[in-house]
């Protein structure tokens, strides 16, 4: 505890004492590179038309080049870069984004305004149904802003930007394509992307592949000695010899089994673009293949199935594989499940308009609507060669917004809309212990500005009615919450932001029904009848007289921006009452762990901080330099730390660069995790080293080719992750080296 302390410490002050760097020891002139120029971007997730850093909150955007660099095959570890943002990883396929801490249904997940529509929350297991590989920007909003898309989003909304339903006729034809290869797990990936347009017709077409075998890493995938000291913790001193045994022989050196997978996809649209405004239209299609490292899914058999499990619905999904399955509910006998792999596919329609009004009190109104089917399975692979599908996931539904600005009055200005999303979700097979369900919400919002010289102040209101319908048992909940914020200009150059936020979250279907008996609404007279969650191995209950969660956030921050320096620190207190999560107290069914959806109310306590700097300008060449970090600090009030809350980090950055080339290297300290929660061990230290480097060429007609390459973990140093379930059973990534080819138009 004391070296976790000293280290924090030394990490607050090193933040403090980056912010005392004085802009007259830099270089006055500067060369704008892709990490800076965000501050200068307008932020479209915001209820304003406002650069990032004239916004009273705070805000992160990747675009650009900065994007393409830090382009990850998952959602998670595209943003771990960023300050406050972490990656909660299920092996090589899987990677939620980690806001300040929180994860699954406390972040929103949107594209281009609109939710996904998938069963990633589910789940730690399930992977976002989104591929940011060809996105223009990801923009990362914390804060009041949040309520915009959603009261639920406590630690933040990220809005995947991808421009697949044109706003804009292009001036001339704009043509993407790259090819890059993985040497870690011998990826391969091919991508294109085409804008272009006539008149008054804008035409957006995309699409990419990529296939890659299992990841490399440094030792074994199995943490035994962690795997065994859970084990005891949980039971106690007995022996578990058979349990071991299957453990071990299960354990691979220098690569994760099972996490080879494959993924592709595309998109099309068109759009009418008028002087007025636009209307368009897109349809794109994703699937992904991915692999479960092995014993991070227990096998879900053991409990009791019904026979004949919504058949119905498994005919649905004849065909779907090829034939590579057999029917659901096959009998295997005593034969083992030697792995799982979950397939994923999805389709959505996506229908967007924006209208300007040259007169009369609404100035412009913003529309979108999104339809998605969502299915995945869960393909059981036996020892004798069989296949099974365990569990299929269904999720359709649209959501739909419409947003209307006002004109201002005086200094005044604002915006209000409405949102209406609908689900119809299911989970059929041996894994559904989340019955079939109906999930209705409306949402009423509306934010005002006022706005002066040096200062703004915007106050947003919210309210929601959340809708859970599942057999006879119904949940019915509305939320009303609120925000508000002010920016002052301490100068040109700097500014300061205080924001408040009074949101309200009502419990998800997991949460509410998960193992609910859905006659009684209870929980289950015979515990013969829970069913397994593999992908947590604990008997998961819901709770249905779960309140809803309320939380106040406080936040204070500071920035600083110029040509040579820009900066930013936060610093935030958030306090949830009725903060609702998976307590496990060691109660046992048959062995077999249990996990009860409770309350409690918490207090996170985090501050992030960034800074950027030139340090050399020439004609030939220049030097510029980067420190970062973040912290999150989260207990229960009674007592305990909130489990999986990522551990501190600090780390620092350097960037050589001229008008063809450039190269940067960073190193990135994670401290030791030692505040853990129940059923849960310490994480140790680790740091990780990374280059970049590119040449690019220019090709006439305002054409560029350019050669990439990245290395990640240079030191091959063995990383468990603590925001990861699976960190005792597949670390992340050991050394890993990406080239790439990139040729835009």
């Amino acid at each position: 505890m004391n070296k976790m302390l000293n280290n924090q410490s030394t990490y607050v002050s090193l933040m403090l004492t980056v912010f005392g760097f004085q802009a007259d020891a830099l270089a006055s002139e500067t060369h704008r590179k892709a990490h800076n120029q965000s501050m200068e971007e307008v932020v479209v997730s915001m209820p304003f038309v406002q650069k990032a850093a004239e916004t009273s909150q705070p805000i992160n955007i990747l675009s650009g080049e900065a994007l393409l660099e830090d382009v990850n095959n998952t959602l998670g570890g595209t943003l771990q870069g960023e300050i406050g943002i972490n990656s909660a990883s299920f092996g090589p396929g899987v990677g939620h984004p980690v806001i300040r801490g929180h994860t699954g249904n406390r972040v929103g997940i949107l594209q281009n305004g609109v939710g996904t529509t998938d069963v990633a929350n589910q789940s730690p297991d399930h992977a976002e149904s989104v591929d940011v590989s060809l996105a223009d920007r990801i923009e990362i909003v914390r804060g009041p802003a949040s309520l915009l898309y959603g009261s639920g989003a406590i630690g933040g909304i990220v809005n995947i930007i991808d421009g697949r339903v044109p706003d804009r006729v292009p001036e001339s034809t704009e043509l993407l394509l790259e090819q890059t290869r993985n040497f870690n797990n011998d990826e391969d990936r091919t991508a294109f992307r085409i804008d272009a347009g006539r008149n008054n017709f804008a035409i957006h077409a995309e699409g990419f592949s990529r296939k890659n075998d299992n990841q490399e890493i440094p030792g074994f995938a199995l943490d035994v000695a962690a795997i065994e000291a859970l084990e005891e913790i949980q039971h106690g001193d007995e022996e578990h010899e058979e349990h071991e045994e299957e453990e071990e022989a299960e354990n691979t050196l220098g690569f994760i089994g099972n996490s080879n997978g494959k993924s592709s996809g595309g998109a099309l649209g068109l759009s009418f673009v008028g002087e007025s405004g636009f209307i368009g239209f897109s349809v794109s299609a994703l699937t992904n293949e991915y692999g479960l490292p092995p014993g991070s899914h227990e096998h879900a058999h053991g409990h009791e199935e019904e026979e004949g499990h919504d058949d119905d619905h498994e005919d649905d999904h004849d065909g779907d594989h090829d034939g590579d399955h057999d029917d659901h509910g096959e009998e295997h006998g005593e034969e083992e499940v030697d792995f799982v792999r979950l397939e994923m596919d999805k389709v959505r329609y996506d229908l967007r308009g924006g209208l300007k009004f040259g007169s009369g009190f609404i100035e412009s109104v913003d529309a979108a609507f999104a339809f998605t089917d969502y299915t995945h399975d869960e393909v059981e692979f036996f020892s004798n060669g069989e296949t099974e599908v365990g569990t299929t996931f269904d999720n359709e539904g649209y959501e739909g917004r419409v947003v209307a600005h006002h004109r201002g009055n005086d200094n005044w200005s604002g915006l209000f809309g409405i949102q209406l999303t609908n689900n119809d979700f299911v989970a059929a097979g041996e894994e559904g212990f989340i019955p079939e369900s109906d999930i209705q919400n409306l949402g009423l919002f509306a934010f005002e500005r006022y706005q002066t010289a040096s200062f703004n102040i915007e106050l947003g209101l919210r309210y929601d009615t959340n809708q859970v319908e599942s057999g006879q048992c119904e949940s019915d909940e509305n939320a009303f919450s609120a925000s508000g914020s002010i920016l002052y200009d301490v100068n040109e150059s700097s500014n300061v932001f205080f924001g408040m936020t009074n949101a309200v979250r009502t419990p998800s279907v997991e949460e509410l029904f998960a193992n609910v008996d859905n006659t009684t609404c209870g929980r289950p007279a015979d515990d013969e009848a829970l069913v397994l969650h593999a992908a947590t191995n604990l008997l998961e209950i819901g709770n249905p007289n779960l309140t809803p969660e309320r939380a106040q956030n406080f936040e204070l921050g500071y920035r600083y921006h110029t040509g040579p320096i820009t900066g930013e620190i936060n610093a935030y207190a958030n306090n949830i009452d009725d903060y609702i999560f998976l307590n496990v107290t060691g109660a046992e069914f048959e062995e077999q762990l249990l996990g009860e959806f409770t309350a409690r109310d918490t207090k996170f306590r985090g501050l992030e901080a960034r800074l950027s700097f030139d340090i050399y300008q020439s004609e030939q060449f220049g030097i510029s330099g980067s420190v970062f970090g973040d912290q999150v600090r989260a207990k229960f009030d009674a007592g305990g730390n909130v489990p999986l809350i990522p551990a501190s980090k600090v780390g620092a950055e350097i960037e050589f660069y001229g008008d063809q080339w450039t190269v940067h290297l960073r190193a990135n300290n994670v401290f030791e995790q030692d505040n853990v929660g129940d059923f849960e061990l310490p994480t140790d230290e680790y740091t990780l080293f990374s280059l970049y480097a590119d040449y690019h060429w220019n090709m006439g007609n305002e054409g560029e080719l350019k050669l990439f390459l990245r290395a990640d973990n240079l030191s091959d140093e063995e990383v468990r992750n603590h925001a990861s379930r699976l960190k005792n059973f597949a670390p992340e990534p050991g050394r890993t080296v990406k080239v790439g080819l990139r040729y835009r138009l």
